[in-house]
């Protein structure tokens, strides 16, 4: 939203902060030109590739990449310059030192004016090396143990035919049966796994020495009374499946000792003629353990595709945080005019937290006599329906509240939304040019033609603010308009074959385009392209058809049904069948009334600033003539004095008094302009020197200084402070006044203080003496505006301003004002 008080310093600001995001975020960032050169290169980035900014910038980015795929790489480059956008492509980064870094990459291209022409791509990275390099010792491992399997399942039906041959060896020969068998024994002892034998009623007639280890000596038991400690057999238990079927069986099965076996059953014939079961079991718990961490590897990673998600989101509610960090209330109420949402600016107005503002309404938080009219304007908005502006004031500020309606789903009003603009400043400015203008008139006769032409020049000033207004509002229409169209559209999908021709079209293009869908099936859709736009429509089924994953954005004008061209923002995308393309899919959304919206925003844009330029002017000429005016009633006045005697004496002095007056005040918004107008680039100035030259400005009063040489960050306008705050102590501390400045380093800040012996300042008056036109009752009179440049001022170097008493406890024997500057050496350093 565009506010007529927003000033260049705003957009400044704005941008030093986007500046700052840039260069201090903990993702690398870099950003080339068109003609492929690096134009930035952030901190983050000199971390990960070990390069300084200073070494980059201006070079190719093929510097960063590997040797070996630098022409690959540079390909993508330059894909991005055409407007292609990267969202997740991993990229090899080369560092200063030799290694090589994976980058997981997402970009965007920055558009000149006509929005066709890529003037930059920014692009941002995530370091996944440590990820990639755990996810490849993870696989190494993971195979490593499958061989490791595969080689003793080899091993173990190796010594099982062995087991076979010593069996009929055994018939042969007696005394070499017993030779292999005290041989098969010591290898079925050695084996990294299990091998017994189960007999028909549970009991375990042989078990290897890995067996026993793990779970001790059986004995005479049954299996499932020394391993569970149970009395019958598992329920789980597959092992007797061999019995039933006689054909071997393959299974797994957790132990009394937590670990995770792989199981073979074998029918087997015991040297006796008994029917035994030949079990082995290989310890697979690494194994399932490695399966587990990869599980809950592929979790991580869907966890950070979701924080990825999070933080493309939190991207998009930057947009959000500049509404929060406006100076313009913002706020919403339902349908009981409570709050459910605030900005900053409301809490600051209201002057209490987010917890106590929510769930209450003005009425509950102002009272009745200022919150109630503000509630009412709120209720007549969501029965009406209409967006409605009113003038609403909350305490000393005066406020010009835009207000809409807030509707559900189905168009019902269930809230409301209110945007203020403060035009409190207007309204004291048209009070306190009124006052000017009767003083003026006071003054003497010669004066009555230009007091005429003066109130012509504020009528045209007034018709200048309306007009300003009415177009500010015109604006905010047109963007809840605009809103309201892409909100409420509804795409057009189509189906295009390998040569463009329409093969499905979606309802939708009987709304954007007034086609009935089956006229447009078979049409290619070149024919309904506006020819300036074709290229752009080549190309893109162009690089679809080099890189069929590619999806393609980009914006088209398209001829309806009338013969009138309407604006399309398409995205499409290749189907592909075994591997290639084979057709497109294309989204097109109709932007037709956004594009009209943006340029009347651009209209009316022209026009708040020709206004403003307008109304500038009107203030110029406003000045410039009060200040002649002035002087030659200056002279007049001076002249008078000069001439008169007595009571006509008194009044002369009167009238060159007020035209003094007067004088003091156009320097005072003059000033007020300078500090608006002013960038906010600070230098150091030599604080010294500028209240020296200001304390010589003031001859025959008593001014003490004590100001070391100090540099402070500030401008040509801080002598202004010391003009006000040394003049407001020669003013109404009388003849016999004493003044003293003082300047020390305090706690990483410059303090200052000008202090006078003079009537000093009453405690309830400390806070108010730095509002406009406020003047202070201890201290004379004044226009008010002194004191409220000096905090403006002071505020604007990055300072504060107070008042003290002079003698602490004692307001009656002097004021100290203090306020804090910013030493110029240390914000250097810090690169402020």
């Amino acid at each position: 939203m565009i506010h007529d008080h927003e000033s260049p310093e705003k957009g400044s600001e704005t941008t030093q902060y986007l500046e700052n995001l840039i260069t201090y975020a903990n993702a690398p960032i870099i950003v080339w030109d068109a003609s492929l050169r690096i134009t930035r290169f952030n901190n983050a980035f000199e971390r990960l590739t070990g390069r300084t900014a200073s070494e980059v910038i201006g070079r190719s980015p093929e510097i960063l990449f590997p040797e070996t795929r630098r022409e690959e790489l540079m390909d993508l480059i330059r894909k991005t310059t055409a407007g292609e956008r990267w969202e997740t492509v991993e990229i090899p980064i080369l560092t200063a030192d030799g290694r090589i870094r994976t980058v997981l990459w997402n970009s965007a291209a920055v558009y000149e004016n006509d929005q066709k022409t890529v003037s930059s791509v920014i692009a941002q990275g995530q370091d996944i090396t440590e990820r990639k390099q755990a996810e490849e010792a993870l696989q190494r491992a993971h195979d490593e143990l499958e061989m490791r399997v595969r080689d003793r399942t080899l091993e173990l039906r190796e010594a099982n035919k062995a087991l076979q041959a010593e069996i009929a060896e055994r018939i042969r020969a007696e005394e070499a049966a017993k030779a292999e068998h005290k041989r098969l024994y010591d290898v079925l002892e050695m084996l990294p796994v299990y091998v017994i034998l189960l007999s028909p009623d549970y009991r375990v007639p042989f078990a290897n020495r890995f067996f026993r280890e793990r779970f001790g000596e059986c004995g005479d038991r049954r299996c499932y009374e020394y391993l569970f400690s149970r009395s019958e057999p598992c329920e789980n238990c597959e092992s007797y499946n061999v019995m039933k079927t006689g054909a071997p069986h393959h299974w797994e099965w957790t132990g009394p000792d937590g670990h995770d076996y792989d199981i073979s059953d074998f029918p087997f014939t015991d040297a006796d003629g008994s029917l035994r079961i030949l079990e082995v079991g290989i310890d697979i718990t690494k194994r399932k353990r490695a399966e587990e961490a990869l599980r809950r590897l592929n979790e991580t990673l869907e966890e950070r595709v979701v924080e990825r998600t999070d933080e493309l989101a939190k991207a998009n509610a930057i947009l959000s945080a500049i509404c929060e960090n406006t100076p313009a209330p913002i706020y919403v109420t339902d349908r009981r005019s409570r709050l459910v949402m605030c900005n900053p600016a409301v809490l600051r107005i209201i002057g209490r937290t987010q917890s106590e503002v929510l769930g209450k309404s003005k009425a509950e938080l102002l009272g009745p006599e200022v919150g109630g009219p503000i509630v009412a304007h709120g209720q007549r908005v969501m029965e009406t329906g209409n967006i409605e502006t009113f003038e609403e004031g909350v305490g000393d500020r005066i406020y010009y509240s835009t207000k809409t309606p807030l509707r559900n789903i189905q168009g019902e009003s269930t809230g409301v939304i209110a945007v203020g603009t403060e035009i409190t400043e207007l309204k004291q400015a048209e009070a306190q040019k009124q006052r000017l203008l009767e003083q003026l008139q006071q003054s003497a006769e010669e004066m009555e033609v230009q007091n005429e032409e003066l109130q012509c020049t504020a009528e045209q000033l007034q018709e200048k603010t309306e007009e300003l207004a009415l177009l500010n509002r015109a604006l905010q229409e047109s963007e809840e308009h605009f809103r309201s169209l892409i909100e409420n559209a509804s795409d057009i999908i189509l189906l295009l074959d390998i040569n463009g021709c329409i093969t499905y079209a979606s309802p939708s293009v009987k709304r954007i385009g007034n086609y009935d869908p089956e006229d447009l099936i078979g049409m290619n859709a070149l024919d309904l392209t506006h020819p300036d736009d074709m290229p752009t429509v080549l190309e893109a089924m162009r690089t679809r058809m080099v890189q069929p994953s590619a999806i393609i954005t980009f914006e088209v004008r398209v001829r309806d049904s009338a013969g009138r061209w309407i604006y399309l923002e398409v995205t499409g995308a290749s189907l592909l069948r075994e591997g290639s393309a084979r057709g497109f899919i294309v989204n097109a959304r109709d932007i037709t009334d956004r594009k009209h919206a943006e340029e009347e925003r651009n209209r009316l844009i022209a026009s708040l600033e020709e206004a403003h330029r307008e109304a500038n002017l009107y203030l110029d000429i406003m000045t410039h003539d009060i200040r002649n005016a002035n002087n030659v009633s200056g002279i007049y006045a001076g002249l008078m004095l000069d001439l008169l005697e007595g009571a006509e004496k008194a009044y002369a002095q009167k009238l060159h008094d007020s035209i003094a007056r007067s004088t003091e005040i156009l320097m005072n918004v003059s000033t007020i302009r300078r500090i608006h107008t002013r960038s906010t680039g600070f230098a150091p100035v030599d604080l010294s020197m500028v209240v020296g030259e200001e304390a010589g400005n003031f001859r025959g009063a008593s001014i003490r200084r004590e100001v070391p040489s100090l540099d402070v960050l500030a401008d040509n306008l801080l002598s202004t402070v010391f003009m006000n705050l040394i003049g407001n102590s020669v003013k109404f501390g009388g003849s016999g006044v004493e003044i003293v400045v003082r300047a020390e380093e305090r706690d990483g800040e410059v303090l200052v203080t000008v202090e006078d012996n003079g009537p000093g300042v009453p405690d309830d008056m400390k806070e108010k003496l730095f509002h406009r036109f406020e003047r202070g009752k201890a201290r004379g009179r004044g226009d008010g505006l002194g004191l409220f440049i000096c905090r403006t001022l002071i505020e604007r170097y990055g300072g504060q301003i107070w008042i003290d008493d002079r003698v602490p406890g004692r307001p009656e024997e002097g004021a100290a004002f203090r306020f804090t500057l910013k030493p110029a050496n240390r914000d250097r350093d810090s690169g402020l």
